[in-house]
């Protein structure tokens, strides 16, 4: 599903909603894996219906020769999009993880008072790299299903303290954003060292200023 937003350049927001409609199906259903293809692929395409303009969205043919489905357009909205539908209930209010990303940070998760690699202030290309690493670590956590476990707003209130950290910020959790997410440090601080633990493995060596609880406690 990722590798389709990447070819048809889809909002990745768009796919993150994708792949919670296909989560939801998989939870909630006993799907046989033999469809599984067919209706992750039909749940992009809804995404992108639901989310993008209709001049933004692939064409049905192109998708379906990239997944090798042999099947015909209208066999694809018969046996897939149509069935996509019913299997939510045309339920496709979808709030994944980086939707909460998108909405702390125009809250403002940085600060005046912020310093990062040891006492310097903030230059004004800071806010940029958040965004983009608060972009990366909403996209590691989609490639793993162990973090649906998670609520998405929790997630996101983590994710938000992982970008923080790998920007090397005095004090990833600071209480001020108790107010931003709606969580204390107690409730992000087992789900952030989880997203970094993760983060370290993938990319041995990158994580090593792994944030003691008195640096991301911000106290």
């Amino acid at each position: 599903m990722s590798d389709l937003g990447e070819r048809f350049h889809i909002l990745n927001s768009t796919i993150h909603c994708a792949i919670f409609y296909m989560d939801k199906i998989l939870t909630t259903r006993d799907i046989p894996k033999r469809r599984w293809q067919l209706l992750a692929t039909a749940c992009v395409s809804v995404a992108c219906k639901f989310e993008e303009a209709e001049e933004h969205c692939p064409p049905i043919p192109d998708m379906l020769e990239m997944t090798r489905l042999n099947i015909s357009s209208l066999e694809f909205r018969d046996s897939g999009e149509l069935e996509v539908l019913r299997l939510l209930g045309w339920q496709l209010r979808a709030l994944p993880p980086n939707h909460f990303v998108n909405f702390f940070m125009c809250k403002g998760i940085l600060f005046e008072d912020d310093r990062w690699q040891g006492n310097r202030k903030i230059m004004e290309k800071i806010p940029k790299y958040v965004k983009k690493y608060a972009e990366f670590f909403c996209n590691l956590c989609l490639q793993d299903y162990v973090f649906s476990k998670y609520s998405p707003s929790l997630l996101g209130a983590a994710i938000c303290a992982a970008a923080r950290a790998a920007l090397n910020l005095n004090h990833e959790w600071r209480s001020e954003l108790d107010q931003v997410t709606g969580y204390s440090f107690r409730e992000v601080n087992p789900v952030f060292k989880h997203i970094w633990s993760h983060y370290e493995e993938q990319f041995p060596g990158h994580g090593k200023r792994t944030p003691s609880p008195q640096s991301i406690s911000g106290i």
